[in-house]
């Protein structure tokens, strides 16, 4: 056999070789546990949580503010705390923040149900806010944009189904437990929910980035070498794989830019999804209906998480994320004018499409703009502030409710504020690749 015969043969194996290791790509496992991480994780979000905001006002003689006094500061504590978190992710991994996380997540859920005080609420929703905003809420949209270049944004996209699936199921019956046992059972059971599917899924399959595999994104191996220097050199924002350090990221206008628009966004994003059940059954609708919008819209998100994940791939993500929080500013007014069950549920379903291409399009744009290998730290920076606003949306609209009866005003506000986040976003032009690459 001559040796060009042999070395054929040889690149022909390496070839076939390379095939079979990209039949599968443990990239997709991420995927999968990331998104059952979302799914457990979605016991405290807001469309959760409000489930439980009239039953425990109800029963105790709160009001509405007091009780989002609770939400507002776990939600700001997390915020500072996943400053601390961030590097953590990027330096060891997700998996033991995921794991410790969930225990006591699971946990505090089960305590609510014993509370009888305020102050027993306080200390507990304070906590769980800290951990879900502070560790798992970070974690979550951190680790699958490490594992993909090309494919970042379907990628995204089905991760983030879990959350939404969670925001989905969890209220419906959490709802049916509330009608039947009463609020404290739904929440021992939803702390139970949140254990089973999390732990031990994160334990076993997490990992930190695909380099430790001996992989490279999207599903490369080091035999595609060629591969990885066209993906790092496309002139396509959406597939190319720069890597900014944390100090690179401080200097530039784009990200103070990003930072502003995602902050001032999720003042309105929060202080509906809080309040949508309780604004649908102060205009005499059930409470079962509010809840069934209330899921039609965390379907809608799922949706539009594909929906935007395939844009993403596709056109340019700054105009597209421009349109979306447009659009989002326009359906803040629309839901002023529902009065009808059918309605309703169109708006639901409309409005879901477009929070859910939102929270995916965050998660993209920055490892877009600045790479996989700090994102954790450069996504920490920016939640103090987003998570300020994160927590003064909820509290804002109660505030305006007790004092008006109505979340008119407010929600009007909240259209302004989307057309002005929508504006930094779309100034926010994406900066030129690094002249160095940060060590890994």
């Amino acid at each position: 056999m001559t040796f060009a015969h042999h070395r054929r043969h040889v690149l022909a194996d390496s070839e076939k070789t390379g095939q079979r290791e990209k039949k599968f790509y443990y990239g997709w496992v991420i995927v999968g546990v990331i998104a059952l991480a979302g799914f457990a994780n979605s016991a405290e979000t807001l469309p959760v949580i409000s489930i439980f905001l009239k039953p425990i006002t109800e029963d105790f003689g709160w009001n509405r503010s007091v009780f989002t006094g609770a939400i507002t500061a776990g939600t700001l504590i997390g915020g500072f705390f996943s400053m601390a978190t961030g590097p953590i992710i990027d330096r060891y991994g997700p998996r033991w923040v995921l794991v410790i996380s969930f225990i006591i997540l699971g946990a505090l859920l089960m305590a609510m149900a014993a509370i009888s005080t305020l102050w027993h609420l306080y200390t507990l929703q304070v906590l769980a806010r800290i951990v879900a905003m502070g560790a798992i809420g970070l974690t979550v949209t951190s680790v699958v944009p490490k594992w993909f270049v090309a494919k970042r944004g379907m990628a995204v996209a089905i991760s983030g189904i879990g959350e939404r699936a969670g925001q989905t199921i969890t209220p419906l019956y959490a709802q049916l437990l509330i009608s039947n046992a009463g609020w404290r059972p739904a929440l021992v059971v939803t702390g139970l929910v949140t254990w089973a599917v999390s732990i031990i899924p994160s334990l076993l399959f997490l990992r930190r980035r695909p380099e430790d595999m001996g992989l490279l994104p999207d599903g490369a191996t080091p035999f595609d070498e060629a591969t990885s220097s066209t993906v790092k050199t496309t002139p396509n924002l959406n597939h190319r794989d720069v890597n900014f350090t944390v100090k690179e990221v401080l200097r530039l206008p784009s990200f103070y830019l990003l930072a502003t628009g995602l902050t001032l966004m999720s003042l309105p994003t929060n202080g509906l999804m809080f309040h949508l059940v309780s604004f649908l059954t102060d205009r005499e609708f059930s409470a079962g209906y509010a809840v069934i919008v209330l899921s039609t819209f965390s379907t809608g998100g799922a949706v539009g998480s594909i929906v935007f994940g395939m844009l993403v791939g596709r056109f340019n993500i700054r105009p597209t994320m421009t349109a979306n929080y447009l659009l989002m500013g326009i359906g803040y007014i629309i839901l002023l004018t529902v009065h009808s069950p059918m309605l309703g549920l169109a708006w639901g379903f409309f409005h879901g499409i477009l929070q859910g291409g939102s929270f995916m399009m965050q998660q993209v744009i920055f490892a877009d703009y600045y790479g996989r290998h700090s994102l954790g730290a450069i996504r920490g920076i920016t939640r103090p502030a987003q998570m300020t606003t994160n927590a003064i949306g909820p509290l804002a609209a109660a505030i305006a409710y007790d004092a008006t009866s109505s979340y008119g005003l407010v929600f009007s506000i909240f259209t302004v504020i989307a057309v002005i986040a929508a504006v930094f976003i779309f100034a926010a032009l994406p900066p030129a690749a690094p002249t160095t690459e940060p060590e890994k």
